[in-house]
């Protein structure tokens, strides 16, 4: 399976603290903010949640852009996104929770953030029919005698 270079907001197994690039994190969290604007009116409880977000994402954007400018002051500058980063992942986290309690856990709106909705499980499919019972051998019974008896 080749992997895809394109972000999505599908949700991946879970994978072990894997460095990613802050691009693809910003694309992220800018996809969950356009989400939620595109669905506002379900979502008017957890709008404290979003505005967090933003601002994280302002926040960093800002961060990288100091970062980008003051390659002297690039340690201090780095640590400051580095924190700021963990504050928006936390954010992210909690606006998808704060999603799912809000839409609930099928509504297949939650896609939109990054979410899988709880599905049915189908029924398996079987390529091959089901063979039919082999017959069970029957003893050849002695004249006379009743079936389910044996003779000795």
């Amino acid at each position: 399976m080749s992997e895809n270079s394109t972000p999505s907001l599908s949700p991946q197994p879970k994978k072990k603290n894997k460095q990613r690039a802050l691009a693809d994190l910003f694309r992220e969290w800018e996809a969950m903010i356009q989400a939620y604007d595109a669905n506002a009116a379900d979502l008017a409880p957890i709008s404290a949640h979003r505005a967090a977000l933003a601002d994280s994402l302002e926040k960093a954007k800002a961060a990288k852009g100091l970062q980008d400018a003051y390659r002297g002051n690039r340690q201090a500058t780095t640590q400051k996104l580095k924190g700021i980063v963990l504050e928006g992942q936390d954010r992210a986290i909690r606006m998808r929770r704060a999603v799912g309690a809000q839409l609930g856990p099928g509504t297949e709106q939650l896609v939109q953030f990054g979410i899988r909705p709880l599905r049915r499980r189908g029924l398996p499919r079987s390529t091959e029919p089901t063979p039919a019972p082999a017959p069970q051998p029957t003893a050849a019974l002695a004249p006379g005698a009743a079936p389910g008896k044996e003779t000795a």
